[in-house]
């Protein structure tokens, strides 16, 4: 059994999370997240894939990817196993995901999870489902989680041998801390 994911699938669940990050979720950090739309949309959507070849419609297409991977990854942290896998199987089902060896001119062959006709969303798509199906097949679902603190709804990845990561990171550990010091004062 593998204890990650190989680079790649590493690579892409990285992309999914901060695609996630990035174009869903109400609060980040304890503060509301501005809504996006429009101009803002398509600049989030390509600063964070690094493409600036997106429209309007593809990034409207990334936020609906990225609300289906919040599915998930929410489904994996309140433990509903059952209920990852069927929104998982869909995402497969829907990207048309299936494995191809392929090639760009002179560069070596390589995997691909979509089909050469496929456009920048379904690539994504294939891709993200398959490598979060790779992860949650080899039992690490928890490597992937919600923050914990409250109005944060950021996704992490946890690589940490411990794997007891629980926020998305220290800017809301100490948020967490900080209340609990204040309420342990007051309290007597």
């Amino acid at each position: 059994m593998v204890d990650e994911p190989d680079g790649h699938h590493a690579m892409r669940l990285e992309t999914g999370v901060a695609l996630i990050n990035a174009l869903t979720g109400d609060h980040v950090h304890g503060r509301p997240k501005p809504a996006l739309g429009g101009h803002d949309l398509v600049r989030v959507a390509a600063e964070t894939l690094g493409n600036g070849q997106i429209d309007l419609l593809t990034a409207e297409r990334l936020r609906n990817l990225a609300s289906r991977l919040r599915e998930i990854i929410e489904s994996l942290s309140r433990r509903e196993h059952d209920e990852a896998a069927g929104l998982l199987n869909r995402m497969l089902e829907d990207s048309k995901a299936r494995p191809s060896l392929q090639r760009h001119g002179e560069q070596s062959w390589h995997l691909h999870f979509h089909g050469p006709e496929a456009d920048l969303v379904q690539q994504w798509a294939a891709g993200l489902a398959v490598s979060v199906a790779a992860a949650f097949g080899e039992h690490i679902p928890h490597r992937v989680g919600l923050c914990a603190a409250p109005r944060c709804d950021q996704v992490y990845i946890d690589a940490s041998q411990a794997q007891i990561k629980r926020f998305c990171g220290l800017a809301c550990q100490n948020r967490v801390k900080a209340a609990a010091y204040r309420a342990r004062r007051s309290g007597s």
